[in-house]
């Protein structure tokens, strides 16, 4: 099936955080929140803060709240891009205590 769009795409911005929730994502989580977690191996690479809900592909971003978002380093960042069926639920019940 084909969608059509008569009006072009706003250019995006890119994922917009504010300041206030990126502080109690980084006090909460430090520099990665998989180990505390339960995601294996070990940390590695930069942290970053990313969403844990999946946005659907559906071009839009799921919310920027502290209640979906959460501090991972590169390699569980990885982790739960690659494998997100299994990982996401993990994430989430962490986000949930």
């Amino acid at each position: 099936m084909t969608l059509r769009r008569y009006a072009p795409l706003k250019a995006s911005r890119g994922t917009q955080i504010p300041s206030w929730v990126r502080e109690a994502v980084v006090k909460r989580d430090g520099y990665c929140a998989g180990p505390v977690a339960g995601l294996e191996g070990r940390c590695y690479g930069s942290s970053e803060i990313d969403h844990v809900r999946a946005s659907g592909a559906l071009g839009m971003k799921s919310p920027s709240t502290i209640d979906n978002l959460v501090r991972l380093c590169s390699a569980h960042h990885r982790m739960k891009t690659s494998d997100g069926r299994k990982w996401r639920p993990v994430l989430l019940a962490y986000l949930e205590r």
